[in-house]
């Protein structure tokens, strides 16, 4: 079993397998000593610069570092284990496998323990991608998906370390499943998509802490008629929930959502109360002095009439399979047979989103109002804030970001981006602007910050709004919640 024991000042980890005392080279030592010292070294600099005494810039500088050193440590204790499964030196200290091995040596869960060995063998499969991993540029998930991508399609490796080096998690992740997806005929997906319906399943079990869960496994296309619906319905809770004392939160808003959906649209229900609510401009006022039911296009007493995008490439849909680059996919559900988007075709509740047969760049206009064909492509081309390492995804508004619709900025893809409540605000009122156009955008701080206009204080005789109309002379804004209605 692994062991303790202290010596020069510092508390030193061995393994059964050290402990054996065999023999080894000369390399292996300076290499087991050099990795001792460095965490010395670590330890001492966590000592000498306690966090709760460095300023915030300099704890960043301090976090980004400690970050490279988990990364370079994530592989170094993946590809080391990895040779300890294969020669089987674990049985040494008296386990059964690897994985329990490296569970005891790390402290953490056998689960984790055969994770970390199973991102190892991905990643010794491409050499380009182990020798990454090694050099500490792929954190321990990134190595997995890239790995098992590069694998399947080696020519497909240097976009996937560059997506790695410039992009989010998400967009590797994202890159990764096309290629896996090119690399799968349309039977396989075929197949996969008959063994999930075969196996398909809704369970609810009463926990131990109380209250109710859910588990379901449903196929792609059913499930994203679930999720596109349960998106729409969050999107109408917690603008309902604005403005009130105590807002949900997103989470608590998806809840209220799946209630309503199986249990019938009541708007009513998780409405704010009437007093200091805000009240959005599109709303007219019913005969009781709230809200009408009517949430705009495609919500009514049933619930969101919400559709689901499928991205197909034109060749593709013709032919029957992908080749190439070409995609057949559910924008964050994954891939699809090409059959299933041909099945769709007829299907009201689906817009099936063809990469050629209708050229987002030319959907433009002058007006405020976004087309539907453009604001599916923007939807897809922007599915989070686009300021770098935000990631928010939810609650967003459309902002003419090169030229803004009151200086006639044109409402096209080109001059149209999706931002957070948070950073339109800041690009709104306090200077900061978007730069780079997709895939290279920039975050930039003003030149001279700006103070936020204050807003005339609601009274009696003026209740407080929350319009989507712009300002005279002021930017756009818009909550993209998924209708036609005019964005900012």
């Amino acid at each position: 079993m692994p062991t303790k024991s202290s010596g020069s000042g510092e508390m030193r980890r061995t393994s059964g397998v050290e402990a054996r005392g065999a023999t080894r080279p000369t390399a292996q030592i300076r290499a087991s000593e050099l990795v001792r010292r460095s965490i010395s070294s670590l330890s001492s600099a966590l000592a000498s610069a306690p966090p709760d005494l460095v300023s915030g810039p300099d704890a960043a500088v301090m976090a980004e570092l400690f970050a490279q050193v988990e990364r370079s440590a994530a592989a170094g204790k993946a590809l080391y284990a990895r040779k300890v499964a294969e020669s089987g030196a674990y049985g040494a200290s008296g386990h059964r496998d690897a994985a329990g091995w490296l569970a005891d040596v790390s402290g953490e869960s056998r689960g984790h323990a055969l994770g970390m060995l199973a991102t190892a063998e991905l990643a010794c499969q491409v050499p380009e991608v182990q020798r990454a991993f090694c050099n500490g540029d792929l954190s321990g998930a990134q190595a997995k998906v890239i790995g098992e991508a590069a694998a399947l399609d080696p020519s497909a490796t240097e976009d996937l370390l560059k997506a790695a080096d410039s992009g989010s998690f998400a967009t590797v992740a994202a890159i990764a499943a096309r290629v896996v997806r090119r690399a799968r005929s349309e039977e396989d997906l075929e197949r996969e998509e008959a063994r999930v319906h075969a196996n398909r399943y809704c369970r609810t079990f009463s926990p131990r802490d109380g209250g109710l869960r859910i588990e379901a496994l449903l196929t792609k296309q059913a499930g994203a008629r679930l999720v596109s619906r349960l998106d729409q319905m969050t999107e109408v809770l917690f603008t309902e929930s604005i403005g009130s004392d105590n807002p949900a939160s997103h989470e608590h808003c998806r809840a209220d959502a799946l209630v309503e959906l199986v249990g019938g649209f009541e708007p009513s229900r998780h409405r704010a109360p009437d007093k200091g609510r805000r009240v959005s401009s599109g709303e007219e006022q019913g005969s009781s002095g709230g809200p009408s039911c009517d949430r705009g296009p495609g919500l009514g007493k049933s619930g969101p009439n919400a559709h689901v995008v499928v991205r197909v490439d034109a060749g593709a849909l013709r032919r029957g399979w992908v080749e190439g680059s070409e995609v057949c996919e559910i924008p964050g559900i994954g891939a699809v047979p090409v059959a299933t988007a041909r099945q769709i075709l007829g299907d009201a509740f689906f817009n099936i989103l063809v990469t050629d047969g209708v050229d987002v760049r030319c959907v433009t206009g002058t007006k405020r109002t976004i087309p539907t064909p453009l604001r599916v492509a923007l939807s897809e081309r922007d599915p989070r804030c686009v300021v770098p390492g935000c990631g928010v995804a939810h609650h967003l508004e459309i902002d003419h970001w090169q030229r803004d619709y009151s200086m006639d900025g044109p409402t096209c893809i080109d001059n149209l981006a999706r931002l957070c409540g948070r950073h339109h605000a800041m690009k709104t009122y306090t200077g900061w602007r978007l730069a780079g156009g997709p895939g290279h955008w920039k975050w930039v701080p003003p030149t001279q910050p700006r103070t936020r206009p204050t807003r005339p204080r609601a009274g009696p005789n003026r209740p407080r709004t929350r319009s989507t109309r712009s300002r005279p002379g002021g930017p756009s804004k818009a909550r993209d919640l998924g209708s036609t209605g005019p964005p900012g």
